[in-house]
């Protein structure tokens, strides 16, 4: 019942300036192989070990622990676990950006989720143990996908992803993982936007990308807000396509409504919040340059809850 979804798009997160992914170990360490039951810190840890040797072996640099990532991707894990279902959608309707932005982050994210598939109802085992076996078996499922239906091993092997938590759950009785790997990408600082706002007022948006990163743009999209959803409705969904944006606010220089301001690494841009004065959810994104792809990727995607 190792389940599926593509990986989701960018999501990004409610903003803590301070919650850095993990600096404190060295990303690039030999590859372990535990034994015996892991708790669920240990198992957490060793899928990023995972991760990271599917990396390696790719000729990709390893991503660093986000705790904050882990926070949003166990809230979804628990979620999923005990309503019997795989899904990108919370039962509250919830998307990864915005389970990552009540967390407390500031960069984008991209999930990756395996759970169950049946819609039954179950109670959480509030101390998981978890098997080095069941991790594995879930990372090689990801990792062994082949095209056209290889969204986790496209997220997995993304060369720009700086970052991983991980959400792990079971419940009581049963030896099925439930896993959620959210990848995310840390190249600058966000300054704190609000979680709540009126439709039609100013949007402040400042902050600082990192070398290499180099910012290109800040976007707006809107979503209605979310409404519960039952399993069966979320074993329909499969993937979740990130919200584009209705209006993209470029440099000086090129064609834009309102030009984004750029000195140095920093950027700043005030916008009205409003897409035809609808409510919704505002998804609010930086874009960016890395030198891995010709593309502007998004590095930040953060959600407001926007109401007439």
């Amino acid at each position: 019942s190792a389940g599926s979804g593509g990986p989701v798009g960018p999501t990004t997160t409610a903003e803590n300036p301070g919650e850095n992914p993990d600096q404190s170990e060295p990303a690039d360490k030999p590859f372990v192989r535990p034994s015996g039951p892991l708790t669920r810190k240990e198992a957490q840890r060793y899928v990023l070990d995972l991760v990271n040797r599917d990396r390696k072996a790719n000729g990709l640099p390893p991503v660093r622990w986000d705790e904050t990532a882990a926070k949003a991707g166990q809230r979804h894990t628990d979620d999923m676990a005990r309503h019997g279902f795989t899904a990108h959608l919370g039962s509250d309707g919830s998307s990864p950006e915005q389970r990552h932005t009540d967390a407390g982050g500031v960069d984008m994210v991209m999930e990756n989720a395996a759970c169950f598939a049946d819609a039954i109802e179950r109670e959480l085992d509030p101390d998981p143990r978890f098997t080095v076996e069941e991790l594995e078996r879930i990372e090689t499922t990801f990792i062994s996908e082949v095209p056209p239906m290889d969204g986790h091993k496209r997220n997995i092997l993304t060369p720009w992803h700086t970052s991983l938590g991980v959400g792990l759950s079971k419940t009581k009785g049963l030896h099925i993982v439930c896993m959620a790997q959210e990848f995310t990408d840390h190249y600058g600082r966000f300054d704190p936007i609000p979680k709540k706002a009126k439709a039609g007022s100013k949007l402040r948006v400042t902050g600082s990308v990192s070398s290499p990163a180099e910012v290109a743009a800040v976007g707006i999209a809107r979503v209605n807000k979310p409404k519960p959803m039952t399993a069966k409705e979320l074993l329909k969904t499969y993937s979740y396509p990130v919200p584009k944006p209705y209006v993209t606010y470029f440099k000086k220089g090129f064609k834009t409504p309102i030009p984004l301001d750029v000195t140095g690494n920093a950027f700043s841009i005030e916008v009205p919040l409003s897409d035809k004065g609808l409510p919704g959810i505002y998804g609010v994104s930086v874009w960016a340059k890395v030198p891995q792809t010709p593309d502007l990727v998004m590095i930040s995607l953060r959600t407001i809850e926007v109401d007439n």
